[in-house]
């Protein structure tokens, strides 16, 4: 059953309770006995149909093992990487905010990607043995470059060493918008990413003297 369905059964139970109570309290001759008793029996009904209608909301672990599929990465392993590159995109993002408004694009960029790339491990987590080192290093790697950079007070450096930083920083988002796609592609698109490294390989055979 749908998400949709069962808001829809669960809102129809919940209508169709507080009509019953309503009526049974007003007209007391329909259910001989006490109208409290009945209120409150018909009350618990409507909670346990309420409770039996509504998903009960899974926990990451849960959700990543109905799609481990044939996997030596276990549910727990899984929650446990994903839960903390979710909070390092959150952080990366979050930095990114704070920084002047040409670099925050460009910062918010590397989220976005980390973001998509997040996506598709909980979708399969069998991609995790490829992308995990990416989620453990450069992705923590980046959020703190970004908070680092964020929390330097440029206005206590002098004008060419401030500069100088910026250039820097720059030069390393410009570095990690290389890495950030190229874990995107491989996790995305594994037949593009090996025709690429092929590619490439070719290309630094074919420059090699005597080739």
């Amino acid at each position: 059953m749908s998400q949709t369905a069962r808001t829809l059964l669960a809102g129809l139970l919940a209508s169709a309770a507080f009509l019953t109570i309503f009526h049974v309290v007003n007209h007391p001759a329909l259910f001989p006995g006490s109208r409290l008793a009945a209120s409150i029996g018909l009350a618990l009904a409507a909670y346990a149909g309420l409770a039996l209608a509504l998903p009960r909301q899974r926990s990451l672990a849960e959700r990543i093992s109905a799609n481990l599929g044939d996997t030596t990465v276990t549910a727990e392993e899984a929650a446990t990487a994903l839960t903390g590159a979710r909070n390092r995109v959150a952080e990366l993002r979050a930095g990114a905010a704070d920084l002047p408004s040409r670099l925050q694009v460009r910062a918010a960029s590397l989220a976005d990607v980390a973001e998509r790339i997040v996506r598709r491990v909980e979708d399969d987590p069998g991609d995790l043995r490829r992308v995990g080192r990416f989620l453990r290093r450069d992705l923590s790697a980046a959020a703190d470059l970004v908070d680092r950079y964020v929390k330097l007070d440029t206005n206590a450096l002098d004008r060419d060493r401030a500069a100088d930083v910026t250039k820097r920083f720059e030069g390393a988002l410009t570095d990690y918008e290389r890495l950030f796609q190229k874990h995107h592609a491989r996790t995305y698109d594994d037949e593009v990413f090996e025709l690429e490294a092929r590619l490439q390989l070719l290309e630094e055979r074919s420059g090699k003297p005597g080739s």
